[in-house]
């Protein structure tokens, strides 16, 4: 493995890097679909700026650091009018799931880019192991990022596709919960969320390592 000095620095750019592609990917999918607000404001690019947000970058990467021992956050969520949408609530669903899809996509290259440095590659020494220390971390957080973003709290992105499905009813529920969604999400991240996503992290791995 790296360095422990360049663990954090390493990790936390794979984080940044994976969270900026997931807002890029809303912002394309809204822009293809009718709406420009995201692109506007300069939010298709992979700079790094535009994307961050004080609490989802900086604070809750630091909290969970501290609480946990590892490094989960977010990026800046990206604005979208769905009355830019031709349909407007499948337009909604269908920006919103584009988020998590592109994490599972990222994932899906970091297990092919593991596999060619393990079995294909002659890689050997301690640029395999940075290699495989590299993609497995992408691998990893990709999942991650895919799975907590899907969960049905609002306004992550799994309550925008439930939303799609659900009847009038549920729709102004969780319309109704979603001004304390950040709430919500803090407390599950910083009770006993870090400790199921620190398990899901442990056991992803050994089922990748396991694979290979």
């Amino acid at each position: 493995m790296p360095d422990t000095l360049l663990y954090l620095p390493l990790f936390y750019i794979i984080l940044l890097f994976s969270v900026i592609i997931h807002e890029c990917a809303h912002a394309i999918a809204a822009y293809k679909l009718g709406d420009p607000t995201a692109y506007y404001q300069g939010r298709i690019t992979l700079n790094p700026i535009p994307h961050i947000d004080l609490v989802w970058t900086i604070i809750i990467p630091l909290l969970t650091y501290l609480g946990g021992g590892f490094i989960f956050g977010g990026a800046k969520p990206v604005p979208i009018n769905p009355y830019n949408f031709r349909h407007p609530e499948k337009g909604m669903m269908l920006s919103s799931i584009a988020g998590p899809l592109s994490n599972f996509a990222l994932a899906s290259l970091g297990f092919l880019a593991f596999f060619l440095s393990v079995k294909v590659l002659p890689i050997r020494d301690e640029f395999l192991r940075f290699n495989i220390y590299i993609f497995t971390m992408m691998i990893l957080l990709n999942i991650l990022l895919g799975i907590f973003n899907l969960i049905p709290i609002p306004p992550l992105d799994g309550s925008r596709v439930l939303r799609y499905f659900v009847p009038w009813h549920m729709k102004e529920t969780l319309d109704r919960i979603e001004p304390f969604g950040f709430i919500i999400i803090i407390i599950f991240v910083m009770s006993g969320g870090t400790l199921f996503i620190g398990k899901l992290l442990n056991f992803i791995q050994h089922l990748l390592f396991s694979i290979l």
